[in-house]
């Protein structure tokens, strides 16, 4: 058997339209009651009628169109045929259930299919209770006011369908714009913790290559200059001797290296100081391993923000190491200034320069650390560029909005 054929029940999403249904044919059942008692009999179809409605409720149909159609069917064939057994100023009211189921299983033109086929029966079961009530002896004026009571009667149900579809409408719109909205939240999140890690990684990328390329050559080259000066010393100590002192020199780069790489992990740690003593550190550590002369002027009426203090500083951080290694510079100028809304950070050296290489990304920038500092500033919407020629040193420019970086 093909089980996959047959309509997949959904729960009624709203609990509290439900509950409206089922006081409805309460009322229904309570008034069919008491005429009862006024005929001495009880009327066991329309309970039942009353009763298959309220199950039917609550759960509804899935799957395949063909099935909801039926479904809505069966349900005004139920309205209908307790209609035929009597009580027509009862029963017509329920096509308002109808109409609010069927706003759960079809789209706008299905729902007001079942709206007019609603109103159609409505004016049909209306028609029938007039007949019923008016003979033909009833004055003229009485008449009149009997037709004027039911177009109020039909105006009234029409605007009953009316409002039912569009309650039940928006209530649909809401709770699917809640579920995009969390869904997009969710997404959201995941994208922001698949950031963070990429970030991570690469940090932890750049910071294994870095160790690798410099500490990693500088311990290897120490390595060959103490087994040469230990190979000459016990011939020749006086030709050993600049063996040794080179040593000594890469011996000192290995631990600026050391420094550098620490400094770079324990960042968040610094950036949880103020930015001012951050620099300040950073640039009296730089000064002392290099022997650099570093002049340092900062001016901030505002109080940054973590993020774009943590910016400034690995961007401060990245232009000194990248200074150390290739710039040759014997003197750095750092001036970090708040201008208006704006933030502004140069950091200049008279160092070697270097020619800048027009790159397929549009930044022209040579290395890792250059990239790396773009890609940080771009994260704030800031402005990033090096301003450089061979043998004229380097200059950093950075600019930055300060409503980003506010508290």
């Amino acid at each position: 058997m093909n089980y996959a054929a047959f309509p997949k029940p959904q729960p009624q999403p709203f609990r509290f339209l439900l509950h409206t249904e089922w006081l409805m044919l309460g009322s229904c059942a309570a008034m069919a009651a008491f005429e009862a008692w006024e005929r001495r009999a009880i009327p066991v179809q329309h309970l039942l009628i009353l009763v298959s409605l309220g199950l039917m409720g609550w759960i509804l149909p899935g799957g395949k169109t063909p099935f909801r159609y039926l479904y809505t069917a069966i349900e005004m064939g139920l309205i209908f045929y307790g209609t035929t057994l009597g009580y027509l100023h009862i029963l017509p009211t329920l096509y308002l259930i109808v109409l609010i189921r069927s706003c759960f299983l079809f789209e706008p033109p299905g729902r007001w299919v079942v709206a007019g086929l609603s109103l159609l029966l409505f004016l049909v079961h209306q028609a029938q209770y007039l007949q019923m009530i008016t003979p033909l002896t009833v004055l003229n004026a009485q008449q009149q006011q009997i037709w004027m009571h039911q177009v109020a009667e039909v105006l009234m149900f029409g605007l009953g369908l009316f409002f039912v579809s569009q309650l039940v409408s928006t209530l649909l719109a809401e709770r699917k714009a809640q579920e995009q909205l969390s869904l997009a939240h969710e997404q959201l999140r995941e994208y922001a913790l698949q950031i963070e890690d990429l970030a991570a990684v690469q940090e932890r990328n750049r910071i294994a290559r870095e160790i690798h390329d410099s500490l990693g050559h500088a311990l290897t080259t120490l390595n060959v200059q103490v087994q040469t000066a230990l190979k000459l010393w016990q011939h020749d100590p006086i030709a050993a001797k600049p063996f040794l002192e080179q040593a000594q020199r890469l011996g000192k780069v290995a631990m600026q290296e050391v420094r550098q790489s620490v400094n770079t992990l324990r960042a968040d740690a610094v950036a949880e100081e103020p930015l001012e003593q951050a620099i300040a550190a950073l640039v009296k550590e730089f000064g002392q391993s290099t022997g650099m002369q570093v002049s340092t002027q900062i001016n901030l009426q505002t109080v940054l923000s973590a993020p774009m203090a943590k910016t400034i500083y690995r961007v401060v951080q990245e232009a000194l190491t990248n200074i150390c290694k290739h710039a040759e510079a014997t003197s750095v100028q750092l001036n970090l200034q708040q201008v208006g809304d704006r933030i502004y950070l140069n950091i200049r050296d008279n160092g070697r320069g270097f020619q800048l290489q027009a790159k397929p990304d549009g930044f022209g920038l040579p290395g890792f650390g250059l990239h790396s500092m773009q890609e940080r500033i771009t994260a704030l919407q800031g402005s990033f560029r090096v301003e450089t020629k061979p043998g004229t040193g380097c200059c950093i420019v950075v600019e930055l909005p300060l409503q980003e970086a506010l508290r």
